[in-house]
């Protein structure tokens, strides 16, 4: 049997972790040359904190929709941006995804 020890500086390390903001799904469609200046913009905006944007042709090929995966507040900072940048993106759902658990 292999016991665990851990120190209090450690436990306190362990429990300090701030806890990860709750990611949503967003929903736009873009028209298809807009595809290139939107994801600049969700960059700018998000940075390494998007975790995913996916694409598909729609309309035959003249609008794209695409989903974005980012946390609820960078949600808020995307629609700011996309507003004042594309006002001709239309916004569909924002879904908050359900969160794992620790397996």
């Amino acid at each position: 049997m292999h016991a665990f020890f851990h120190t209090r500086s450690a436990q306190s390390q362990h429990r300090a972790r701030p806890p990860r903001p709750r990611a949503c799904l967003m929903q736009l469609t873009v028209d298809t040359h807009a595809v290139t200046a939107l994801r600049a913009l969700v960059m700018r905006t998000c940075g390494d904190a998007m975790e995913f944007m996916r694409v598909e042709a729609c309309d035959h090929g003249a609008r794209a929709r695409v989903w974005l995966c980012v946390s609820r507040a960078l949600a808020v900072q995307v629609m700011e941006a996309v507003m004042r940048g594309l006002p001709g993106a239309e916004f569909g759902r924002l879904t908050p995804l359900a969160v794992r658990g620790a397996a």
